[in-house]
């Protein structure tokens, strides 16, 4: 199978016909551009990092992604940067660059072209610099020789030489990296140069197409089957303008199945529902992960311990399928039938998924425990959302995952607690009887036993975070 595919590449704008499950860094590789490195090929290690720029609301906006888990359909439309694309001449390094070397931040080198292109992409999203520390943009990235310590200098020498003068320079900001030698002065053309590249030939008509794969941000599919799927007629929802968008509507939130979890998490219409949502980002695996990976690709990948899949249970959400013509919706408590295996039908698409908005006194949490406390696959993770008036829980819906074949609702736990007085004792109940509801299996992430300990610990979690002074730590022992 083959797309023709448009997009710039550095300063070139790149137009070629060619499998559209090709990964980005297999491509950008048999350029010669051989900075964007091959590690894990499982967007675990941070090498192959590269910038994705978009033009949204008249401005092009970059985010740092794993090249090893990006189909090339999905950069169609959009402007690539690899740590080639950085260099501003041939014989200076830029600001970042010398950063690394005055503080030793690099020594075999492989990785220095991933940290490089992070860091860039933190100054680029200026907006955002009074809110993130410098060290999350690295969160993707891994080094094995120096310890981290030399690449932290370096990082925070940048950001305390440039962070207050991006965000307080007039006019573009972009114009000031230039100026800077940061990024390239080709940067500035960039976004005229994507207004003129035509549309026609982004993967587009679902409406008449079946297709046997529908693909998302690809994090997990192209981590599991990338060969396969370069054999495999798919169909790659990324592209589509029609499944992205986050709004209120009635009552209701509105969130198109490829909206991706950055999306999500900086969404003005999700913080204002929870104002706590970033809080969670750091268990939702690592930048580059969350700038790709989607909503509906998480939840239609039906696996039992999905983040997104846990999040969107406990808010009792419906999900929208659609076959190009004939639209349904199922509650996502009723989407997964078996072990990776949902209700969609194989001519279906994940369209988008919708909840209620919560109102009155409601709290959420998000709670996950995995091998590694960050960036990882959760072994057990749960949602809850929860509504009090007098100490009355009028309302509860509590997600679990890792704990059966599917992700779970806990339907009797739930009912159990509605009109109960929130209370430690209710609490100490209601998570005995969470222990019936579920049947966890032991795998690498841990024993069954393990697993049902850690939910125990999950549930008073929620707990001991939101009402501290109903419940405290000590209680829960």
């Amino acid at each position: 199978m083959q797309s023709k595919i448009q997009f710039i590449l550095n300063r070139e704008l790149i137009e070629v016909n060619i499998n559209p499950a090709t990964v980005l860094l297999d491509y950008v590789r048999s350029l010669r551009l051989t900075g964007t490195k091959e590690g894990c090929k499982e967007g675990d290690c941070g090498a192959c990092t590269v910038l994705a720029g978009e033009l949204s609301e008249g401005k092009v906006n970059y985010k740092s992604v794993n090249s090893c888990l990006i189909p090339v359909q999905n950069i169609s439309g959009k402007h690539i940067v690899t740590i080639e694309g950085l260099n501003s001449d041939e014989k200076n390094l830029n600001p970042i660059q010398q950063a690394f070397l005055d503080e030793g931040a690099s020594q075999c080198g492989f990785c220095t072209p991933g940290f490089i292109v992070s860091l860039t992409g933190y100054l680029l999203n200026e907006g955002k610099l009074k809110n993130n520390n410098v060290l999350d943009s690295l969160d993707g990235n891994i080094c094995r020789c120096t310890g981290h310590s030399s690449i932290i200098r370096a990082a925070e020498r940048i950001r305390s030489k440039f962070k207050n003068e991006i965000i307080s320079s007039k006019g573009d900001a972009y114009e000031y990296l230039t100026e800077n030698k940061i990024i390239p002065g080709y940067f500035l053309s960039v976004k005229k140069m994507l207004e003129g590249i035509s549309n026609e030939n982004m993967n587009s008509g679902l409406q008449n197409s079946v297709k046997k794969y529908f693909i998302g941000g690809g994090t997990d599919l192209f981590v599991q089957r990338p060969e396969e799927m370069l054999f495999t007629d798919a169909q790659f929802l990324d592209p589509e303008k029609n499944l992205k968008g986050i709004k209120a509507d009635n009552g209701y939130c509105q969130i198109g199945c490829s909206v991706t979890v950055t999306d999500l998490l900086e969404s003005e219409t999700i913080n204002n529902i929870f104002p706590q949502i970033y809080n969670f980002a750091e268990l939702f695996g690592s930048t580059p992960i969350r700038n790709s990976a989607t909503v509906g690709g998480n939840i239609n990948n039906a696996s039992p311990i999905g983040d997104m899949t846990a999040f969107f249970l406990a808010l009792n959400s419906n999900v929208i399928l659609s076959d190009g013509s004939i639209k349904r919706e199922i509650p996502l408590n009723e989407f997964y039938t078996s072990y990776k295996k949902t209700a969609r039908k194989p001519e279906e698409y994940m369209e988008g998924i919708n909840f209620k908005i919560p109102d009155g006194n409601y709290f959420f949490n998000f709670e996950k425990v995995s091998k590694r406390t960050y960036l990882d696959i959760a072994s057990v993770n749960s949602a809850i959302l929860i509504n009090v008036e007098n100490e009355v829980i009028t309302d509860v819906n509590i997600s679990a995952g890792g704990v059966a074949a599917t992700p779970l609702f806990l339907f009797k736990t739930c009912q159990f607690l509605k009109g109960k007085i929130l209370n430690a004792g209710n609490i100490k109940e209601a998570i005995s009887i969470s222990q019936n509801e579920i049947s966890p299996i032991s795998d690498a992430r841990g024993s069954a036993d393990y697993k049902k300990l850690l939910l125990i610990r999950l549930l008073y979690a929620h707990f001991v975070t939101l009402f501290p002074e109903i419940i405290n730590a000590e209680q829960t022992v």
